[in-house]
């Protein structure tokens, strides 16, 4: 449904500060904060139809907000949300910029339990697929959702958002890099707080995985930075109670993944073959060396992109030109033969054949014109122009560490497509001022000293400002390999327990 954009060769590279702030948004009054905590708020949101242009009174931007129902039966019956669509920056009447949402209510005191933002990685891949596929009140299965009693939801408040602009059900001009689509993600979020005015003290926890390594810190540096500047003048905008982040199986650094990412294929696992792994040693130094000369550049100037272009092409090649004879990268321990490797993994076939559901889409406030798809082509064609993957966006962590932002890592140990010893790299590299006592911390076994599934590294008090945790029989997807465990994990983290501290003494 977007246009993929050609490269911004005036955009601020992600770690260069931040522009200014260009719309001041208004606060809510107290007749919104009334009708949200009732029904009325179904009505007063709802504009039909999805594609009319409407600005959402007392607001100057287009929001189209549902109830819906009986499409998420869960534990304790149909599951509290909203869904919908808010207009962002650029958003007009001839020109359409629109994230679609879905936010659920925690079951227990939804006004003042955190609130998880979550969305997907690719780029370009939907945000749906955390609630709908893990930790959500329901989720699917081959003939649609079954409550999930492993459910985040239970506790805790989880918006999932189709971002960026092209992913899923968000429609409109697309961006072609992290640092545009985070500054999407604070415009999104102030206008749903303005919506929500009850939730903006609230704290807020990000968590997303894969891509979601280049998404998440420089969402967080933006908000870190605007959060910063609203001390210094008063623009109208909501601070945003950002409190820590969860990412799983990330690609943050490309050095230390590509430098380590032969040690998984060819030392731990047998992802490749002996003669495949002695060609792909030799092209690791020209894949090493082109990712520093890209370094060398910054922006998204054409000979920027050209630099990363031309890393990516040379570094893909090693992790995607071999024969794996059929071991899935996602997941070594599987072996599947599908053209596409994507229908190795039933939960996307599964999430599309819901979401094209008219029945859904009438729920949801979606157009039934509108088409569904679990990873969006326009957006990863447009990322590839700038090769945004290649950029180091590991850095931002060590600034926000260093303000307070506590930073959770946890990982699948049989993933070969964000491979943990390259996460592990990047994480003893940071200069933060934990960087010491991380290295030199032990890798604890967890949840019992005597466990050999999971192995925690975690710096600092309660569940640590940085932590490290290793889940032995998990893939890419954590969460799906093991929710229970994950849901263990997540509680611990935003309750900041300690991690031999049952969940049960603090959660009520």
């Amino acid at each position: 449904m977007g246009k993929s954009l050609q490269p911004h060769s005036g955009s601020s590279p992600p770690h260069f500060p931040l522009r200014q702030a260009t719309r001041n948004y208004l606060r809510t009054s107290t007749i919104l904060t009334l009708a949200l905590i009732g029904v009325s708020a179904v009505a007063f949101f709802h504009y039909a139809p999805a594609l009319s242009w409407d600005a959402a009174p007392p607001f100057k931007f287009y929001a189209n907000i549902t109830r819906p129902q009986n499409i998420c039966v869960g534990v304790r019956g149909d599951a509290s949300s909203y869904s919908g669509y808010i207009g962002l920056e650029g958003d007009n009447p001839e020109s359409h910029r629109r994230s679609f949402f879905w936010y659920f209510e925690a079951e227990e005191d939804p006004t003042n339990a955190p609130v998880i933002l979550t969305f997907g990685g690719g780029p370009g891949t939907t945000g749906m697929l955390k609630p709908l596929g893990s930790v959500g009140p329901c989720i699917l299965s081959p003939n649609g959702t079954v409550p999930n009693p492993d459910r985040i939801t239970e506790r805790f408040n989880m918006l999932a958002l189709d971002h960026p602009i092209g992913t899923g059900f968000s429609y409109g001009r697309v961006v072609n890099n992290s640092y545009d689509a985070a500054l999407d993600v604070y415009d999104f979020l102030q206008k749903f707080f303005a919506l929500f005015p009850h939730l903006s003290k609230n704290q807020l926890i990000i968590t997303g995985g894969s891509y979601g390594g280049m998404f998440i810190p420089n969402v967080a540096t933006v908000i870190q930075e605007r959060n910063e500047a609203l001390s210094h003048k008063d623009t109208g905008a909501v601070r945003i109670n950002l409190e820590s982040l969860m990412i799983s199986n990330p690609i943050s650094d490309p050095v230390s993944h590509y430098r380590w990412l032969l040690y998984f294929y060819c030392e731990l696992h047998s992802v490749y073959d002996k003669d495949t792994c002695a060609a792909m040693y030799a092209k690791l130094p020209d894949c090493l060396d082109l990712i520093e000369m890209s370094l060398q550049a910054t922006g998204f100037s054409e000979s920027a992109n050209a630099a990363r272009r031309a890393a990516r092409t040379a570094c893909s090649n090693i992790a995607w030109g071999g024969d794996t004879h059929g071991v899935v990268v996602e997941d070594v321990r599987r072996t599947c033969h599908e053209e596409n490797s994507l229908d190795c993994f039933p939960l996307f076939k599964w999430i599309e054949q819901y979401f094209r559901d008219p029945a859904v889409k009438r729920a949801l406030g979606v157009p039934p014109s509108f088409n569904y798809t679990a990873l969006s082509a326009s957006v990863s064609d447009a990322f590839s122009v700038t090769a945004d993957v290649m950029l180091p966006a590991h850095l931002m962590y060590e600034p926000l560490l260093a303000k307070g932002i506590r930073v959770l890592h946890y990982i699948g140990a049989q993933d070969g497509n964000c491979a943990w010893p390259g996460v592990l790299s990047f994480l003893k590299l940071l200069r933060t001022p934990f960087q010491r006592p991380f290295n030199g911390a032990p890798d604890v076994p967890w949840p019992t000293p005597d466990s050999d599934t999971v192995t925690v590294r975690a710096i600092g008090d309660g569940a640590g400002n940085m932590t490290y945790i290793l889940i032995k029989e998990a893939g890419h997807f954590p969460s799906q390999d093991q929710p229970a465990l994950v849901k263990d994990i997540m509680e611990h983290w935003i309750y900041n327990i300690s991690w031999f501290q049952p969940v049960t003494e603090v959660s009520r």
